[in-house]
């Protein structure tokens, strides 16, 4: 018998063997969750975010987000403005004039009910998008965004400037940290315990009071995770921003239960 036969051998004995009961290996801590406060996770979320170029306002109240988000809109001489099918952004909007129906001071697009009656290169010539965060990852300064249709995943990229509305208990220290939950979403498995709470140690509800559950993960969505405007550089170390993303990306984070 040849080497390769007895290879070859070896190799089918191992695949018609039956399974032991092995024990899976013991995952490393890599990113332990720590006691930290929601102070300081909101502070690490600001210096990452604006380490990348991002902006983050910090807000009393979804009243206050309202308004400093439509001055910043003005200011910008934003127009056309793509708002994302998402509990908090509705309930934060509500609360400006300019938002509100019958309102001209913007021209306000809002996920079809059909996919085809909306295209891209119309929502290319939005000037901005008011999105809606599922989680706050402070070590990164990163967003995680649950979208289930492509007018909400473009709302992510195609206009120049991002507003997106959070509040302080989507924090998290890092993905580690949401993971659990995130897999409770796709799983469509909701429950009562999730990760710990900041500085307290007791159970915080996977599903944060703020995170509409009723987006359709399971059957056609996705999570993305958004860190910064777009910054591209080519060879000769050129930086340009706005290319494969916003330009501007402005998180507007409300105080819990506000």
């Amino acid at each position: 018998m040849s080497s390769r036969d007895k290879i070859l051998g070896r190799i089918r004995a191992a695949l018609n063997a039956v399974p032991g009961s092995a024990a899976m290996p013991v995952t490393p801590d890599v990113w332990p969750a720590g006691n930290v406060s929601c102070a300081e996770l909101l502070r690490a979320f600001e210096n990452s975010l604006a380490a990348v170029g991002g902006e983050t306002v910090v807000c009393r109240s979804r009243e206050d987000a309202a308004q400093r988000m439509e001055a910043l809109l003005k200011e910008l001489h934003a127009k056309k403005i793509g708002i994302a099918d998402r509990k908090i952004a509705a309930e934060t909007l509500a609360h400006a004039d300019c938002f509100r129906d019958g309102a001209t001071v913007f021209e306000r697009f809002y996920t079809p009910d059909v996919a085809s009656d909306f295209s891209p290169q119309t929502m290319a010539t939005l000037d901005a998008s008011v999105i809606g965060a599922e989680y706050l990852l402070a070590d990164t300064g990163s967003v995680v965004v649950a979208s289930a249709t492509a007018f909400g995943r473009m709302l992510c990229y195609l206009p120049p400037i991002c507003c997106v509305v959070a509040t302080e208990r989507m924090l998290r220290e890092h993905l580690p940290a949401a993971w659990p939950e995130i897999c409770q979403r796709i799983k469509g498995e909701p429950t009562d315990e999730g990760a710990l709470r900041p500085a307290t140690g007791a159970l915080r509800p996977a599903t944060c009071p703020d995170i509409d559950p009723n987006v359709p993960i399971q059957d056609r969505g996705e999570f993305l995770i958004v860190t910064g405007p777009s910054r591209t550089a080519d060879i000769e170390k050129i930086l340009v921003m706005g290319v494969h993303g916003p330009k501007r990306l402005v998180v507007f984070v409300v105080a819990d239960g506000k």
